[in-house]
């Protein structure tokens, strides 16, 4: 009965809940004349021969000291928050979900976590979008480090 009566209910909004004649508000609607076109493609091109990149990029990606590559940056930030959570969250994921022991959960959380920093920089320097931060993987390493204490504070 009380399935019946919501039904009935939700039909009879959607019938006479709408004024077909009202305007609907929900849209706005502004002429093409009015719309901004940017060709960010073509302005990324003319900054590149001007010699200005927006992208890290260098002929030597796996330098240690690359001039663009900052120590602190958000970017940086989320490479540190990233690991940590990738290792609680798998922690717990090995010890409450696969039933592993708490030591050996943390110890594969602590590659896999390491592992995809890894995956991360090799792909940024081989898709050409980036170089391979050494800075980044510093912070990887101390977010790993950090969800590891973590773990081993809260399995006690």
């Amino acid at each position: 009965m009380k399935r019946i009566i919501i039904a009935l209910a939700c039909a009879s909004g959607l019938l006479f809940g709408a004024d077909e004649n009202a305007p609907d508000s929900s849209v706005t609607r502004i002429p093409l004349s009015g719309v901004k076109f940017y060709n960010i493609v073509d302005e990324m091109q003319a900054q590149n021969e001007e010699g200005f990149s927006p992208q890290l990029r260098s002929d030597r990606p796996f330098a240690f000291r690359q001039p663009d590559d900052r120590w602190f940056s958000h970017d940086k930030w989320m490479h540190l928050t990233t690991s940590f959570f990738i290792t609680l969250q798998s922690t717990y994921l090995m010890e409450e979900v696969f039933f592993s022991e708490p030591e050996a959960a943390r110890n594969i959380s602590v590659g896999l976590s390491f592992s995809l920093a890894l995956g991360k920089e090799f792909y940024d320097v081989f898709e050409g979008k980036s170089i391979f931060s050494w800075k980044d993987l510093i912070y990887d390493v101390i977010g790993t480090s950090l969800g590891y204490v973590t773990a081993v504070m809260i399995q006690r």
